[in-house]
Order: structure tokens, then sequence, then C-alpha cells
């Protein structure tokens, strides 16, 4: 007797809202240390609830990480703090990080950094 296949469950959407491709050059920069240097991370994709990113050092989940999303040319900067909602080390042994923001973006805040 042969096995008849199972239809798969749907994948359930866990997305706020829609994913945005970023503009080259959004970084998302944490203050690391007293002298003022920063850790920046690649902007991966953006929405008005959350972003993914590049990070070369990790973040705990649920852990409350306080930056400036912009651009690498400094032309746009927005004082932000995301919680981190998952965290993957990837080959290069970087880790790809997604948190949502602890406040909605509008769209007009989110224009400067997406792709046109």
């Amino acid at each position: 007797m042969a096995a008849t296949p199972s239809k798969a469950e749907p994948m359930q959407e866990r997305r706020r809202a829609v994913r945005r491709q970023v503009a080259a050059g959004t970084v998302f920069r944490i203050p690391s240390n007293p002298d003022n240097s920063k850790v920046v991370g690649l902007v991966w994709n953006i929405s008005t609830s959350g972003v993914s990113m590049l990070l070369g050092n990790s973040h705990q989940r649920g852990e409350t990480i306080r930056g400036e999303l912009g651009t690498m040319d400094n032309r746009f900067k927005l004082p932000i703090a995301v919680q981190v909602a998952h965290v993957r080390q990837i080959q290069t042994g970087d880790y790809f990080v997604g948190a949502q923001f602890e406040q909605r973006l509008s769209d007009e805040q989110l224009r400067p950094f997406l792709f046109r």
C-alpha cells in the first residue's frame, strides 16, 4: 500500500508589517565603548515594525539594543531601540539578527532608508 502525501500546514505569517528593501549603505550603529566608537550592523531589510541586520557580534533573544538607524554618509540618523527577536550565526562567523522596534516607525521615518 502506497503512502499518501499529507498536506503540509500552511506557514503562518508572523510579520506585523511588509518588509522593504533598504538602500545601499543603510546601517544600525550601536554605541559600544566609552571612547564613542560604535559597532555597525548592515541593515538587510526593514519595515515599520522591525529590522533584519548583519552584525559582527551576537545578542541575546529578548535583549534591548539602543542605537541609531542611519546612512553610511550620515545624511540621515534616527535614534531608535530594538528588541532582539532572533539571532542566527552564519558561515562567516557574523550574526543575522532580527529585531522589533520599540515604537513603530512612520512611512516618513522609513523613507530615507528605502531603495528607490
